[in-house]
């Protein structure tokens, strides 16, 4: 690595807390309908014209905005992702990237202490705590919009009459399974904060009819079942290694005998320093989380056996995460 490289590692927050902090202030919406002179902005988005100028030019250097005779506008990629009335829409993941700052700027003390620095309690009823918690969920259906019939179609779902959809957030993944397979009863499980959330966002959609709508922790409450498929996507991460194993067992228990556990996740390889992007996850779940961390596909496989379940493959799909499969066991 040449230190030009290394330099850009370092100053990589400049470029993003730029972006992340013109999304919350809203100079793309600002900018949806035609561009604007640096005062006209600073007015739109209630801002210092001398501060909007200097931003906004950086922004066009960075190639979110343009800027002419007209004043600053849209680039063409600030308009398919930043704008609200766009289709493609994903500035709610990105505000949830925002919402987690702080823990990244309490990195020194978490790396020290072995927790996270910056903690804030998830009964809080505040306004904030609501606000980030849909930054979350929606910035969830983002990320999962156009996977979710993509792995719709990749799992082995043949037979099947029921799925629980754990931790299942938004509902993207339910309405993927229930588009894909017509004769599949899906269930929603998650907390009820997250359940209003995606009652919201699935209602009037196709396959909505066959959404089940359950509440709980999935660590504490009843699963229900038997289900034939167990889908658990991005939620072991969350959590430490003795609950990833309490999890399993769980999951054993609400399973139909040789019904089918699927696992997605950013997992790590072998040798747990890559892929990059899972290495790095993993100190997100640090800064995020009291135990949480990345897992090697190695290691649930093992955990997998221990509870009752037998591999039965996995499943790979271009750069994004990985998903492990199990089986469990039939008694005998």
């Amino acid at each position: 690595m040449d230190f030009d490289r290394l330099r850009d590692l370092a100053a990589g927050f400049q470029p993003a807390k730029l972006l992340l902090v013109a999304l919350d202030l809203g100079v793309f919406e600002a900018l949806a309908d035609g561009p604007l002179a640096a005062s006209e902005l600073a007015a739109r988005i209630g801002a210092d014209p001398r501060a909007t100028e200097i931003c906004a030019n950086a922004l066009v250097g960075m190639g979110l905005l343009t800027h002419g005779e007209r004043g600053y506008g849209l680039a063409a990629s600030a308009a398919r992702w930043l704008v609200r009335t766009s289709p493609e829409y994903r500035g709610e993941i990105l505000r949830h990237i925002h919402n987690t700052w702080e823990r990244w700027a309490g990195l020194e003390t978490t790396w020290r202490e072995g927790r996270p620095a910056f903690r804030r309690e998830a009964s809080s009823p505040n306004d904030e705590d609501e606000t980030a918690r849909r930054h979350f969920i929606l910035g969830m259906e983002n990320v999962t919009r156009e996977v979710a019939p993509r792995i719709a179609e990749l799992l082995p779902l043949d037979g099947a009459r029921s799925l629980l959809d754990l931790g299942a957030g938004p509902g993207n993944y339910c309405l993927a399974f229930a588009a894909r397979w017509p004769g599949l009863r899906v269930f929603h499980f998650d907390l009820p904060g997250v359940s209003r959330i995606a009652r919201e966002f699935v209602a009037g959609k196709p396959g909505a009819d066959r959404i089940t709508f359950l509440e709980g922790s999935f660590l504490e409450d009843p699963l229900g079942g038997p289900y034939d498929v167990v889908w658990a996507s991005q939620i072991i991460h969350m959590l430490g290694e003795d609950e990833v194993r309490r999890l399993l067992a769980r999951i054993g228990e609400a399973l139909a005998p040789g019904g089918l556990l699927a696992i997605h996740d950013h997992f790590l390889d072998p040798g747990r320093t890559g892929p990059p992007f899972a290495a790095l996850f993993g100190v997100h779940m640090l800064v995020s989380t009291e135990r949480g961390r990345t897992y090697a596909l190695d290691e649930v496989e093992a955990w997998g056996r221990e509870t009752g379940f037998a591999p039965d493959g996995r499943i790979e799909y271009g750069r994004g995460p990985r998903i492990l499969l199990l089986r469990r066991r039939s008694a005998s």
